[in-house]
């Protein structure tokens, strides 16, 4: 158990033998390998049958560090959890790289139930938010373990898979002749419309000519309406001016926001804060915060009653808090964190949520635990067990403030 800056994990031996081997080859988080435009992004494409080895290669972003998914991919034989519908779940966790998304207590240290999302056909499940009905929301980034679609996926309380949305071609869909993409993120505004983050998607348009462009963004389903033709908002193409979108959330005005890498004017590559206001009628991109702010994009939640938005960065391990509305290069009000390190120096807390109080933050660490945080007080704990060792990418309490 973790309380301020001292660490003893809670953990099997056999976990512990993993971190230590995990340090051992573990790359800097500033290794990442950077975009380097939509021409040198198409060709990749067109090289690599699957997403995570192009993500390995460093030709793709992933959802943490080039060396924390490196790390993460060291890991043994899956894990065979059992799923019991109903369990009492305070705190659902995605286990990323075993395509599970467990439930935990209270305590985050018993796991109740597993959901085994690979049955459903999300693959990398990442970032969780849980709504008011406590129904869980999974961005899934792939749908096959050979591709490069996404989806985002609506659970039950219980545990019982209830939608799917599915990235597809958007309006006009005649002219639209493919599209492919993928996200980490999901999220829903007060009117029950979905949204889906896309951190990259292709998309090929022939009117009458055909041309395939590579662009970052989102697409949206009206309330209940998973089948419907979604709706794209681009954020521009070939990395003009955003190259991945990161993660995302929605405020009570309905705006998105959401964590970004692209280049600076200076051609340096970073990380930002972007806003989209009136998704739903006529988007409209804003950089609120500018490339350079955070060290590595990292979970966007927006809690008091959409109010106070909470944008990790995975590099510095910090949470910042800002009032909404946010101007341009706005400072934060609180900074949480940092979360813990290992005794071996690991630690990168990726996306996470409130629970129902605004009290505290329950966040999936990569490293291969729970980081939970009590907003006063700014203490935080690590609760490490032998289902995490592969490393989680999300977190959500059950209920939470939405």
């Amino acid at each position: 158990m973790t309380v301020g800056n001292i660490w003893t994990p809670v953990r099997a031996a056999a976990s512990l033998a993993l971190a230590v081997l995990f340090a051992a080859c573990s790359a800097s988080q500033n290794s990442q390998s950077l975009p380097l435009g939509a021409s040198h992004a198409l060709q990749a494409h067109a090289a690599a049958g699957s997403l995570l080895q192009m993500q390995l290669a460093g030709q793709r972003e992933a959802p943490v560090p080039l060396g924390a998914l490196r790390r993460a991919m060291q890991v043994g034989m899956r894990p065979q959890l059992a799923f019991h519908a109903g369990a009492p779940v305070a705190i659902w966790a995605a286990d990323t790289n075993f395509n599970y998304v467990l439930g935990q207590d209270a305590s985050g240290l018993n796991t109740l139930t597993a959901i085994d999302v690979s049955k459903n056909n999300c693959y990398s499940p990442v970032a969780l938010k849980v709504d008011a009905r406590q129904n869980l929301w999974v961005g899934c980034e792939l749908t096959s373990q050979s591709g490069t679609n996404g989806a985002v996926q609506e659970y039950s309380a219980a545990g019982a898979l209830l939608n799917q949305y599915l990235p597809a071609c958007p309006r006009p869909v005649s002219q639209c002749a493919s599209f492919s993409g993928y996200g980490f993120d999901s999220g829903l505004d007060a009117h029950g419309h979905v949204f889906a983050s896309l951190n990259l998607y292709s998309i090929e348009i022939c009117n009458p000519n055909c041309t395939t462009s590579l662009s970052a963004g989102f697409e949206w389903w009206p309330k209940s309406k998973p089948s419907a033709v979604p709706v794209l908002i681009s954020t521009g193409t070939s990395c003009s001016p955003i190259c991945g979108v990161g993660y995302m959330d929605v405020d009570a005005a309905g705006n998105l926001w959401f964590t970004f890498s692209g280049y600076d004017s200076n051609n340096n590559y970073g990380f930002g804060l972007g806003e989209i206001t009136s998704p739903t009628t006529s988007p409209a991109l804003t950089i609120v915060e500018p490339i350079g702010t955070y060290g590595f994009f990292g979970g966007v939640y927006a809690s008091n009653h959409g109010h106070t938005l909470n944008v990790i960065d995975q590099k510095a391990r910090t949470i910042s808090q800002y009032h909404l509305p946010l101007a341009q290069n706005g400072a934060p009000f609180n900074v949480l964190g940092p979360t813990l390190l290992n005794a071996f120096g690991i630690g990168d807390p990726v996306s996470g949520a409130f629970n129902a109080t605004d009290s505290k933050i329950a966040i999936g660490d990569s490293g291969g635990w729970l980081d939970l945080g009590k907003r006063t007080g700014n203490s935080w704990t690590a609760i490490a067990s032998p289902n995490f060792y592969s490393g989680l990418n999300g977190a959500a309490y059950s209920p939470s403030d939405k």
